[in-house]
């Protein structure tokens, strides 16, 4: 069995949050508002949590933002007052290394930063490494423009290891182990889903 690099934590340090529901149907565009969680549950777990500041929470109180209908999470207005927060907190935000001081910033880095699949992969090892939280930002179709981001948790050889909300069923992993939200993602499948819209969120202390 391959070695297996992954943050300090332990994974039943974890609070796993699985996503909210309506009428029986997963609610749709919440990935990055969830991998932000796990950020925070990652470097302040009593304050963020199942039991308290879940995701939903993060929503109600309009922590990251104002939270919006699936069909319009393009505008990234949910995570208006993000930068602002997360400095409240002594943590920073980059997107393939372009630093999110602010919304505009925000925004610029999701529409115009760019990173090959190679780099992406040494940055999100480089941060495990180093235990900073990282995510990465994959296409689940239009060419990338359809995309989805999960937080990492570790990986070896040939996986990385993310901890997600939900099961998105278009996407080639496998849960493994300690919850039926983490997840086994291999390096294939992510080369194959790389596309000039692929992303790295690195959210590091300052």
């Amino acid at each position: 069995m391959k070695e297996i690099i992954h943050l300090k934590k332990q994974l039943h340090e974890i609070s796993f949050y699985e996503r909210e529901k309506v009428n029986g149907k997963t609610v749709r565009n919440k990935c990055g508002r969830d991998f932000l969680y796990y950020v925070f549950n990652y470097h302040l777990s009593e304050e963020f949590n199942v039991a308290r500041n879940n995701p939903l929470d993060i929503d109600r109180a309009h922590l990251f933002g104002y939270p919006v209908p699936a069909l319009l999470a393009w505008s990234q207005i949910q995570f208006l007052s993000l930068a602002s927060f997360l400095k409240s907190y002594g943590l920073s935000l980059k997107i393939n290394h372009r630093p999110s001081t602010n919304f505009l910033s925000f925004v610029a880095g999701i529409l115009f930063s760019r990173m090959t699949y190679q780099e992406g992969i040494r940055v999100i090892e480089d941060a495990i490494q180093s235990d900073e939280t990282v995510g990465i930002d994959i296409s689940l179709g239009w060419g990338g423009l359809l995309d989805h981001v999960m937080f990492v948790y570790g990986y070896d050889e040939d996986n990385l290891y993310v901890i997600d909300t939900h099961q998105v069923p278009t996407l080639e992993y496998e849960s493994v182990e300690a919850s039926q939200y983490y997840f086994k993602l291999p390096k294939s499948v992510i080369r194959t889903r790389w596309t000039r819209w692929g992303r790295v969120w690195r959210v590091v202390q300052k």
